[in-house]
């Protein structure tokens, strides 16, 4: 490691998440009867790359729809439909939204298809048309013009073209997922602790780094000896304890929805198979000799198929003698040599090839794509040479062609899908999706056997962790490094139960949803969204009166319950001053019914007869 619309169960609805403006106070609000509807301002109109699952190829153009009065409500009572006039395109799904306050926005999408006769991916254009089919109806606002590709067309090996795939909402709904760094570095574990701790799975350049912070250098000289290299590590890399059934029922038990194992990190040892003219280096020609991954893969779709595969894949490798002619920052190729003799090392399991990129990393990233069918690929060290345009273009027409939305992030050697800040986070929402990942080490994906069990990530922090990137349009990616031998450690496993409790009773609050863009600084409350409700989260324990003053899109009439815990679907009591700040209050039961982080529902109140509501200056 280097340091939309929400469809219901028929993908008919609309993706109803705010993006907050700042809304000015106003007075006590009351029922407006004589109003069409707010005007409305369609923004940022885009036709996308994706359809709407298990459609037959239904294309989505997502925009944002913004509520420009600053008085009143979009309600379900307006009955409003987006959809598009297009000589190429037909409106299959219009786009809809039950609630949307003053000076808000959400994300809408609109499900349409090719006309007869216009082929996919031919370049057009349409109006996109807001209208109120409620009330007195009409036009909600003006119409907005969009263009582009019409249709799921083919990606063409180019930039522009690759870099206009976007991320599946399959990939956005999920939320989080379960890193996974085990390879012959597993078999050392070392990357020293506390402020000197690193990357262990970075040992072989640390043991190749005198001086570094990790003294990984002093230390396998101590333990180990100068004749010791790190291919000897080989034989230490074992299965002995591994069960995939094991490890993806406990990625089910954390509450996680996808999971991406190492298939090869940086000293270019994998755990897949693929042809010898390649390499020989992997677990299938030493150690172990066995297909981790096609194992991991297998369990996974047998055992717990909801679960979607992804493929982590280092772009380039340390020591590998054809990477030379790429040699950059700490990858310099090789071949290896012993740091402390200076004697050249054999690169075990080489196969000596023309090109790196064209002869071992293209044909390796094929064979994830097409012999794994990968869901994601998750491609680090984004700055390397690669053929990215080449091996992108055909595998997502592969996939389009087989029914398989894929995602690919921004380490790949192109902009990608989501971008992937790790060990860290964003401090507000982010519009471009994005994806964080980190360790349950404090500071390392790999395993750290000196790592004592209090340092690792417990589930509160797990869980606290989870909902602050989700509510900032993030996914969580967290990372567990199994032993040499494929067990993972009992405190992992048991951060990982204790988060997937609280996740598995919450979960209507986190997958699925979308974020709600408010101003940053709002510890300790976070927000996410659905078509039909607003949650509001608190990390951490509440008042027993939990007083919220952002804008949050609340009427009387909507319903506030407890979601989780032992007071689930509790009615919670409201007051509301009718110029933004909204009381839950709670009492000691509720508090008392909840760890971790407690969350709230309100429950958009629908049917015609809600009459629209405005603010009254």
């Amino acid at each position: 490691m280097f340091l939309s619309s929400l469809l219901t169960g028929s993908l008919l609805a609309a993706l109803a998440h705010g993006a907050a403006l700042t809304a000015e106070p106003a007075g006590d609000m009351m029922p407006r009867t004589d109003s069409r509807g707010p005007v409305l301002s369609i923004v940022a109109p885009n036709m996308t790359s994706k359809w709407l699952e298990k459609s037959d190829y239904v294309q989505i153009i997502e925009m944002f729809v913004e509520n420009t009065d600053d008085r009143e409500y979009v309600t379900a009572a307006h009955g409003l439909q987006i959809s598009v006039k297009s000589s190429s395109l037909d409106t299959l799904v219009p786009g809809t939204l039950k609630r949307l306050a003053p000076k808000q926005s959400a994300i809408v999408q609109v499900g349409v298809k090719n006309k007869p006769g216009v082929k996919p991916g031919t370049a057009c254009s349409a109006d996109i048309v807001p209208e109120y089919r409620a009330r007195h109806g009409g036009p909600a606002g003006k119409s907005a013009k969009v263009s582009g590709s019409c249709g799921i067309g083919d990606f063409e090996e180019s930039v522009q073209s690759v870099q206009s795939h976007r991320s599946p909402d399959w990939f956005n709904d999920a939320k989080y997922g379960i890193f996974i760094h085990w390879g012959v570095y597993s078999a050392p574990a070392y990357g020293n602790v506390g402020d000197k701790e690193n990357y262990a799975e970075w040992y072989w350049k640390w043991m190749n780094s005198k001086g570094d912070k990790t003294a990984t250098y002093e230390y396998h000289l101590e333990t180990y000896g100068k004749d010791f290299n790190y291919d000897d590590f080989f034989s230490n890399f074992t299965d002995k304890k591994f069960d995939p059934k094991a490890w993806v029922d406990l990625f089910s038990d954390a509450g996680a929805q996808y999971f991406v194992p190492t298939t090869k990190h940086h000293d270019g040892f994998a755990l897949f198979n693929f042809s010898e003219s390649i390499s020989r280096r992997s677990s299938v020609h030493y150690g172990p000799k066995r297909d981790f991954i096609g194992d991991l893969f297998a369990a996974a779709r047998k055992h717990q198929p909801h679960l979607r595969l992804g493929t982590y894949f280092s772009m380039p490798e340390w020591y590998n003698p054809a990477y030379k002619p790429y040699a950059k920052d700490s990858f310099l190729g090789g071949p290896p040599t012993n740091p402390y003799t200076g004697a050249e090392l054999e690169y075990t399991g080489y196969v000596d090839v023309n090109d790196f990129v064209r002869d071992i990393q293209l044909p390796q990233m094929n064979t994830l794509a097409y012999e794994y069918s990968t869901d994601i690929l998750w491609c680090d060290i984004s700055g390397s040479p690669n053929n990215m345009t080449i091996m992108a273009a055909p595998w997502l027409n592969w996939a389009r062609d087989h029914g398989r939305q894929v995602a690919f992030n921004s380490r790949c050697g192109l902009t990608g899908d989501f971008d992937t800040p790790e060990y860290t986070t964003n401090n507000e929402t982010v519009e471009h999706k994005w994806e964080s990942s980190r360790g349950m080490d404090p500071h390392s994906y790999g395993y750290n056997y000196q790592t004592p069990d209090d340092k690792y990530l417990t589930g509160e922090n797990i869980t606290r962790t989870l909902v602050d990137i989700v509510s900032k349009n993030g996914n969580f990616l967290l990372d567990i490094g199994p032993a040499h031998d494929g067990s993972i450690p009992e405190i992992m496993q048991k951060g990982l139960r204790d988060a997937g409790r609280w996740i598995k009773g919450h979960g209507e609050a986190i997958f699925n949803t979308r974020y709600w863009k408010v101003t940053p600084g709002l510890d300790p409350l976070r927000y996410t969204t659905t078509s039909d409700a607003f949650y509001i989260h608190h990390l951490g324990a509440p008042p027993a009166s939990l007083s919220i003053s952002e804008p949050v899109p609340y009427l009387p009439g909507d319903k506030v319950t407890v979601v989780g815990g032992s007071q689930h679907g509790k009615k919670v009591p409201v007051s509301w001053d009718g110029i933004g700040k909204l009381t839950l209050k709670l009492g000691d039961e509720i508090v008392k019914g909840d760890e971790y982080v407690w969350t709230f529902k309100i429950e958009y109140k629908s049917g015609d007869c809600t009459a629209p509501v405005t603010r009254n200056e």
